[in-house]
């Protein structure tokens, strides 16, 4: 029997402490994340970020919903286990909307 890690979403055999792949601890549980209840507001880092007004208006290929604007934020990498030769930051463009990321880039700047 396999599970999947929460945090690399690998797989997993059964009844093991720390995954194979990430080399993180397993939850205690059964792997399962439970979504809460109520409802969640949205943390205010993720509210920030910079906005950006189309020339003509656009429409989200997630929620279909008509945009004027779109949110960019930036990605600073935080983290490797190894001399990595992949960009330090990059982009994110989500959809006001629904939040979706619509576009992802790694740049050197």
């Amino acid at each position: 029997m396999t599970a999947t890690c929460p945090f690399c979403a690998k797989e997993v055999p059964a009844n093991v402490k720390r995954c194979p792949h990430c080399l993180r601890d397993a939850p205690d549980s059964d792997g399962a994340y439970e979504l809460p209840t109520e409802a969640a507001d949205v943390p205010a880092e993720w509210r920030r970020g910079a906005i950006y007004t189309l020339e003509f208006p656009a429409r989200c290929p997630h929620c279909r919903e008509l945009i004027r604007t779109l949110r960019v934020f930036r990605l600073k990498r935080t983290m490797t286990n190894f001399m990595s030769t992949l960009p330090r930051s990059g982009r994110i463009i989500s959809c006001p909307e629904c939040e979706r990321i619509l576009t992802a880039e790694l740049t050197a700047l």
